[in-house]
Order: structure tokens, then C-alpha cells, then sequence
């Protein structure tokens, strides 16, 4: 079997291995698609602590059942593997950090990781499950209400779709980025606030949209806002703050935090979709979600190396996927 792994930083060489594992607990898959986060390129570029290499990456991925003698599982069944193994005390390993992930042409998943899939749905789309997850688990979190404001920053995949599933509880998103062409995503999604903070006033537009009474509910990509400080001040009283992203490794978080004590903001920290796998899974076969728009490029696993090296040197807001 072929896979690629991360061995030091800024290096992911092609491994060639066969260690069969028993049947009875592991299905062997042959992998269609592999999803990219930010976890797996912060792995690649160093920023990782406690992560053993070489590690294969990515998370997430959707395959086609080579071997196995459960009998839920027949050959060439599309399944999804899901990116969290569980363990015996009741606590669960995340693919691509604490163990391999699924670059790679055939993998052994344990059986509770795999999910079949519905009909209809694209491989593609099931590379978003995680996101959808960690959406879920974002509005869960805050108990968003409806007809609540919900701010988020940055056109993020997992952002959009948090707008989505505000819209679906009746909620009001508005998002804020500085790209345009982002925005327009958002705005094809049925984002109806989109604004860029390079050409308007936020905090003006916002007393705007909301009669002056500011946002209820704030979500912020750990992966790309480092200036979460000043995005605090567009809360209102009492709101709920989500620190949402895959990258645990970010730096330092910077600026002013005196609204959390001043307004009582409640901030949470979300990243993953622990739990969650099975809803967004409905999520997605039902189209309340929907996220052929969020592919940033789809990209032949032979491409690795070079594909990790373009990506540590920007901020990743859509999705890249593996061929395999």
C-alpha cells in the first residue's frame, strides 16, 4: 500500500507499506478523496506540538470498501472515514495528528470509524462532513436563537457553513472579509450582510444593519484572525463569543479583552466536530447545507509535496482535496 507522510517539517515523502490488519476489526478501503484543513498543513509546516512524524494527513476521506468481513460492509461500497478513532477510556485520537490520516491509496480503518454514505451526495461533498460537524457543534455551543445576529469573520469553508445553519434556525449571519470574490460566495449561499472591512466602517455597518444593539453571537476562524481583541467590541451585552478553527497551534491571540469582563461575554473554544459526524451526514444528504462552492481545488495525491508547500505560505480559507 502507498501513502504519503509527513517525515520533518516541510517534507512529505511517498511510503510504501503492507502491514495487513485483522479483518474482524478493520475494513481495508481504497481511498477516493482525501480532505485538507488547517491542522494537517500547520502539521506539515512544524507549527504542530506533540505530533509524532512521520504522520500520514488529512482527516477526512471517502472510499470504496476493498476488504472486510463485516457483514455491513460489501465490496465497493462508498463509505466515509471519519477523523476521530475511539478509544477504550472513552476519549478519541484525531486523524492526522494523534494518528495516521488517509493520503494514501488503501488504508485499514477501524470499523466505528466507518460511515455509508447516501446516494446522490458528490465524493467531494463528504470531504466537508468534519466542517459540517464543527458547524454544528459551533451553533449548538451558543444556542443560537432566531432572529439573533450572528457575525462571522472571514469566508472560512466551516464559516459559511455556519451561516448556512444560522439561516436554517432562522438566525441572521453577517459575515466580514476583506476579498470580494469571497463575499460573492457567501452572498450566492444566501448571505444577505456581507461586508468588506477594507471598504466599510464595521462597526457603523453593524449599528446599521442591527438599530444600534450590535451582534448576539460572534465566531472568529482561529486560522486566520489573530486580531480577535477588536472583534469583541462588536458584541453586545450578555452576547457569545466562538473561537472556531482545526489549527490549535495558532499564536498568541492579540488585543483588547476587557468587553468579555465589561459585557460578560461567554467565549468558547471549537475544534472539532466530535459528535457530531451522523447529523451533519443528514446535514448534507438533505442539501441544508450545501458546499460545491467552497472547493478551493481539487489536486492528484502525487502532488503532495508541492501542493502542502503552496498552502503553508497563505491563508486557506476554501477547501483543498486530494484525488487519490
Amino acid at each position: 500500500m502507498k501513502s504519503y507522510k509527513i517525515t520533518k517539517s516541510f517534507t512529505v515523502e511517498e511510503v510504501t507499506e503492507d502491514t495487513p490488519l485483522s479483518l474482524k476489526e478493520y475494513a481495508k478501503i481504497k481511498i477516493s478523496r482525501a480532505g485538507v484543513c488547517a491542522s494537517d498543513v500547520a502539521v506539515f509546516a512544524g507549527k504542530m506540538e506533540n505530533v509524532t512524524m512521520p504522520i500520514c494527513p488529512t482527516r477526512i476521506a471517502l472510499g470504496l470498501v476493498s476488504e472486510s468481513e463485516d457483514m455491513t460492509l460489501r465490496k465497493g461500497q462508498r463509505v466515509m472515514l471519519s477523523p476521530y478513532t475511539r478509544l477504550e477510556n472513552g476519549a478519541y485520537q484525531i486523524s492526522g495528528l494523534q494518528s495516521d490520516g488517509y493520503l494514501a491509496d488503501y488504508v485499514y480503518a477501524p470499523l466505528h470509524s466507518i460511515y455509508t454514505v447516501p446516494n446522490g451526495i458528490s465524493d467531494n461533498a463528504f470531504t466537508f462532513i468534519e466542517d459540517i460537524a464543527m458547524a454544528i457543534n459551533v451553533i449548538e455551543k451558543l444556542d443560537v436563537e432566531k432572529t439573533k445576529y450572528v457575525m462571522l469573520y472571514g469566508c472560512t469553508s466551516v464559516n459559511l457553513i455556519i451561516a448556512q445553519l444560522s439561516m436554517y434556525y432562522q438566525a441572521i449571519p453577517i459575515v466580514i472579509d476583506s476579498d470580494n470574490s469571497r463575499l460573492a460566495i457567501a452572498q450566492d449561499l444566501g448571505v444577505y450582510y456581507c461586508i468588506n472591512y477594507l471598504e466599510e466602517d464595521v462597526l457603523q455597518k453593524l449599528k446599521e444593519i442591527t438599530s444600534g444593539k450590535l451582534v448576539d453571537y460572534l465566531i472568529l476562524s482561529s486560522d486566520i484572525c489573530d486580531e480577535v481583541g477588536k472583534m469583541l467590541h462588536y458584541v453586545r451585552k450578555n452576547g457569545k463569543v466562538a473561537i472556531v478553527g482545526y489549527n490549535t497551534s495558532i499564536p498568541p491571540l492579540k488585543g483588547d479583552f476587557s468587553p468579555i469582563i465589561r459585557n460578560k461575554l461567554t467565549v468558547y473554544g471549537i475544534s472539532d466536530g466530535y459528535g457530531e459526524i451522523e447529523t451533519a451526514i443528514n446535514m448534507l444528504a438533505t442539501q441544508t447545507v450545501k458546499v460545491d462552492s467552497l472547493i478551493a481545488q481539487m489536486v492528484d495525491i502525487s502532488t503532495a509535496q508541492q501542493t502542502f508547500s503552496n498552502l503553508a505560505k497563505q491563508h486557506n480559507y476554501l477547501k483543498t482535496i486530494f484525488r487519490c
